[in-house]
């Protein structure tokens, strides 16, 4: 393995800013991986880091590169933005060499992206807890990678909502880009995390970098969503997790008043399915989502 700090800014109160990337093994083919866009979604930096310790035990075919932790700065804060101008750095792909600090970092992103798999691992928000699944393409070779990965969802999704952002650059520059989303932002949860690497292993092995692991865990691949929203504000009371399996007319929680109590909507599935994402901070107001199914198609 070899660290490699390819970039750096001088801060304006603290220490060097330095993107390190992680390189394991050599030649091709070659894929990188990359988290912490946002600095405060941790569990792709821990999925990452959890990765690397494999690769340095099985040292893998071609060459992988692991970029853990973008938005240092940000991570240290808790931050999902730069902390020093408050811009995000998933809003200004495929940056610039002489921008802004954000853009070059960007640039910087852009620029270690090497291969032609690229992958960026991602959290939820902090306000929603989202069981780890993979965001593709409606067609191409990204669902094949994305079915390899095991997962409890495959989102499919229209190509042009993979036009901004990391992935739209990548896209743009010809690569195969993936996204692998779980969790919660603000959080670690281990348990996601543990997942998504798991996931980055077969990935791996479907890309040719590694043995072919144990065989994937059955995958829901839908592009039909089913969402759930309040119709007014209130405090809401999960009754499912992230990656339970729901059936038709089950109780997936309920709104109930602040103060007091009072029940004053419940939540009941319409379609069979795997939860995708829950509401985990209660207080909600009118339309906010709370609960997101991936719909079965079988």
């Amino acid at each position: 393995m070899t660290d490699h700090p390819f970039f750096e800014l001088e801060s304006p109160y603290r220490g060097w800013y330095r993107l390190h990337r992680l390189s394991f093994g050599s030649g091709g083919p070659v894929t990188t991986l990359v988290a912490g866009i946002h600095g405060n979604e941790c569990n792709g930096t821990y999925a990452l880091n959890l990765l690397a310790g494999r690769l340095r035990l099985q040292p893998p075919r071609g060459t992988v590169h692991l970029v853990p932790c973008v938005n240092l700065f940000g991570a240290e804060e808790g931050r999902k933005r730069w902390p020093f101008d408050d811009r995000d750095i998933n809003e200004v792909f495929p940056g610039d060499a002489d921008g802004s600090p954000v853009e070059r970092v960007a640039e910087a992103v852009m620029r270690a992206s090497e291969g032609q798999l690229c992958v960026d691992l991602q959290t939820g928000s902090a306000v929603v807890h989202e069981v780890p699944h993979v965001r593709a393409p409606l067609t191409g070779p990204v669902l094949a990678l994305g079915q390899a990965a095991g997962l409890p969802v495959l989102w499919r999704r229209p190509a042009e909502q993979f036009d901004d952002g990391l992935l739209g650059a990548w896209r743009a520059a010809g690569r195969t880009a993936l996204v692998l989303r779980g969790g919660r932002g603000g959080s670690l949860d281990v348990d996601d995390a543990k997942t998504m690497a798991r996931a980055l292993v077969r990935l791996l092995a479907q890309a040719g970098h590694l043995h072919a692991p144990e065989p994937a865990p059955p995958t829901i691949v839908t592009e039909k969503m089913l969402d759930y929203r309040c119709e007014v504000g209130g405090f809401f009371v999960p009754e499912v997790r992230p990656g339970e399996p729901v059936v038709v007319g089950q109780v997936l929680g309920t709104l109930r008043a602040a103060i007091g109590g009072e029940t004053i909507e419940s939540f009941h599935a319409t379609a069979a399915g795997v939860v995708l994402a829950v509401r985990v901070y209660p207080v909600v107001h009118g339309r906010e989502l709370v609960v997101r199914v991936a719909q079965s198609t079988t």
